[in-house]
This record gives C-alpha cells, structure tokens and sequence, in this order.
C-alpha cells in the first residue's frame, strides 16, 4: 500500500476513500499519478481553481496534506504544480516530513496526537508518570455526572441521525461563539462530511460516537478511522454540562473502547487546547505556507506570508477575525 510507504501518519485524509469522497461534491478536484518505470510510486491529490491556485482536497476539512507516497528525486515539486496546472498550491496542515513540497513555509505548529499501542492501562500508567492528573479528575466528574444527572451510557459507533444532527448543531454554536470559520456551513463540505459518516470500507470507516447521562446527549464526535489510526475531528458537548468536562469525559471512553477495537493512535489535529497537551504523549509538525511553481509565484506569496504576520502583531487584530472568517469562506467555497 503506498500511503504505508509514507513517513508521515497513516491518517485517514490519505485514504483515496476520502479524495473520492471530496469529489463526489466537488468538480475541482484531482489527483496526480506519479509514476517510475510505469508503475505508480505516489500521489498527489489536489484541488484547482480557475485561476490555477491550488488547495488540498477538503480546504479546512483536511488535517493532513500532500503527496501520498514519495516524489522521486527526478520529479521537482515546481514541475509537478506545473504539469497539475497550477501556479501554486496552499497548504496548513503539511507534515513537516513532506520537506520537498516547502519553498515557502511560514509557520509550523504541533498536531499531537495519543499513542496507546501498549493498551489503556498502559497509556494511564504513561499519563500518570508524566504527572498529568486529567484522567483521575475526569474519571471523578464522571462519577459526580452520573450521581446528578443520570446513570453514563457510552456508544463508540452511532448510527442515530438525531445525535448527528445535534452535534452539528453544538459545532455551529460553538465556532459562532468563538468567531471562527465554520467549514460545516459550507454546502458541499457538510455533504462530504454526511457521505464519510456512512463509509465503511477496509480502508477508511466513518465513526460517530455519543455520551449519555441517563437519557440526555451529553457529548458527541464524529472522526474517521483509518486501520489502527483515529482522526479527531468535529467533537461538541452539550454547554449546559461543561463544568463537568464533557468532552473529556467522551474522549477517555473513546480511548478506553478504541483499544479494545485495535485502534493504537489518535490524531488529536493541530492547536494548543488544554486538553490536548494534557492527553497527548507525543506529536507531528505540521506547516503552513505555499509550494509555488514559479520565482514570481513565490515571491508574492513571501510578501504575503510577511504582510500577514505584520498584520497579526496589530493591536486591533480581534477586529479583523470576522473580515478572515469572510476570507476563509471565499477561499474554501
């Protein structure tokens, strides 16, 4: 299998299951074959506007982008934008391991992730020895949880449209409050994210997962599963619980389940929430920034790359979080 092939994690965004998924919604998408000695050694899965600029497959649904396999030493990354048509192609979520797709790179970030291959006693066993308390606390307000509102009911793999439905509804309320980009109130984006809940090959397996307190939803995931590998994708919880770390509470019963079902690792994606660092025992760079295909091409992307982290030194920066949540639903329309 050529994504096995890869250095970076075998995540689900590899997976040709998710591309097609993509492009079932879409008419811009496409996927280079990357051939030596005619047989094929990679691929390069890509979207491509009318102008010729280039995204991964999904924008903001994509947590992990690039070639599938490796690119031959024969093969620049210039001269594959360049017969894929584009002039460039923007990317935020590139394993730094993908070094020859970076001319322009301008930010790096940590995407941690959980790794329980010993088992979940093990993995508590590694917490506990890292001086991390989250699990004894969460385990606590469960039990105070289950006391106050109701006995805990957990379901790894949900088939309830309700719980679907109300989950995207939380994610909703939840990126309104935080004025940042919903990808979901995209059209196309919700539809791929509707077909992927109902996939379930060998390859790549939709999972919606729900925690109870009695008869009320408390929490609620949607990721997707691809061999021993978790994504964490589109988690939510009801507010009205949140001093009871609902989330948490989901995540440590997906962890324990996810173990018993084979699952060794969960890509928890990039950002510094608390809970993440707490949980996570290791992590993936990831970059941000642009491979371009021409000198010009990357020079305007390196004026760009400059004028917006001036921008974000900016004391008014919060006022300009809903002119890029406008740009982002350009960008990713």
């Amino acid at each position: 299998m050529i994504a096995a092939e890869d250095s970076s994690p075998l995540s689900p965004f590899y997976q040709p299951e998710y591309t097609q998924a993509v492009g079932q919604v879409r008419d811009d998408v496409y996927v280079a074959v990357i051939e030596e000695d005619d047989r094929p050694i990679a691929f390069f899965p890509y979207q491509r506007g009318t102008t010729g600029l280039g995204l991964p497959v999904g924008g903001k649904l994509n947590d992990f982008q690039g070639i599938i396999g490796k690119l031959p030493a024969s093969i620049s990354a210039q001269s594959l934008l360049k017969e894929c048509g584009l002039i460039s192609w923007a990317f935020d979520h590139l394993p730094e391991t993908q070094s020859n797709l970076i001319n322009a790179q301008s930010a790096v970030s940590a995407s941690p992730y959980i790794e329980f291959s010993q088992g979940w006693e093990a993995y508590q066993n590694d917490r506990a020895r890292a001086h991390s308390s989250i699990i004894r606390e969460t385990q606590r307000k469960q039990r105070k949880l289950a006391r106050n509102v109701g006995e805990i009911r957990f379901e790894f793999h949900s088939e309830s449209d309700s719980v679907f439905n109300q989950l995207l509804q939380w994610k909703s309320a939840q990126r309104r409050s935080t004025k940042t980009f919903d990808v979901l109130q995209m059209d196309w984006a919700r539809t791929v994210v509707e077909n992927l809940r109902t996939t379930q090959t060998d390859h790549l397996r939709g999972c919606l997962s729900a925690l109870y307190a009695g008869d009320r939803l408390i929490a609620a995931h949607f990721g997707l599963i691809s061999n021993h590998v978790m994504h964490f994708w589109f988690p939510a919880y009801n507010v009205d619980f949140a001093s009871y770390s609902p989330g948490v509470c989901l995540m440590l019963n997906m962890l324990e389940e996810a173990s018993k079902r084979g699952i060794s690792r969960i890509d928890l994606g990039k950002g510094d929430e608390r809970f993440k660092q707490r949980l996570a025992n290791g992590s993936t760079n990831v970059c941000q920034g642009a491979v371009t295909s021409s000198a010009w091409a990357s020079c305007c992307n390196r004026l760009y790359g400059i004028a917006r982290n001036q921008v974000r030194q900016l004391p008014f920066r919060g006022l300009l979080r809903n002119s890029k949540r406008l740009l982002d639903s350009w960008i990713y329309r």
